[in-house]
């Protein structure tokens, strides 16, 4: 066997064997990424809202310092990055502590609450209570059928009509 040819068949196999391996230093950490609380965000809006009450370096520092670190975060949503992106930017001393200063840093640290909340799925009902259409409702039987709530047909045209 070749040298390039071992060298070559000993890093696949390093790579099967530990998987995490083949990935970058940074996608690797990625797998064991926690969503950010909502106390984290929230520290940031509190941070954000001195920042335009006081119009002082060290709240906005402080609001700087916070949200920075959450726009490298493998979990969130770029929207939530954006909102992060805002707070960065905006929370920033100004020569005088005018009201549309204020809103505008009220407005971002606002926008990192509503943009960065996780989503959370549905639960199941587990008293067999389903929602329209489910095992207890009254429009049992197949979609498109007689008793529910939906007129007959699937919404495209194309549907159980008498042609």
């Amino acid at each position: 066997m070749a040298p390039s040819s071992l060298a070559a068949t000993l890093l696949s196999a390093a790579m099967l064997a530990a998987p995490g391996l083949a990935m970058g230093p940074a996608q690797a950490n990625d797998l064991f990424a926690i969503y950010p609380s909502t106390e984290t965000l929230r520290q940031v809006q509190l941070a954000a809202l001195d920042c335009g009450r006081e119009n002082a370096a060290a709240p906005c520092d402080r609001a700087r310092k916070l949200a920075d670190p959450l726009m490298d975060h493998p979990l969130l949503a770029g929207f939530c990055k954006d909102a992060l992106w805002g707070v960065v930017q905006i929370a920033v001393t100004g020569a005088d502590n005018s009201l549309k200063r204020r809103d505008d840093i009220n407005a971002a640290a606002d926008r990192v609450v509503s943009s960065c909340r996780p989503l959370s799925k549905p639960v199941a009902k587990k008293d067999g209570a389903g929602g329209p259409g489910g095992p207890d409702s009254s429009a049992g039987g197949p979609p498109g059928g007689s008793g529910g709530t939906r007129p007959s047909g699937s919404g495209f045209g194309f549907g159980s009509g008498d042609r």
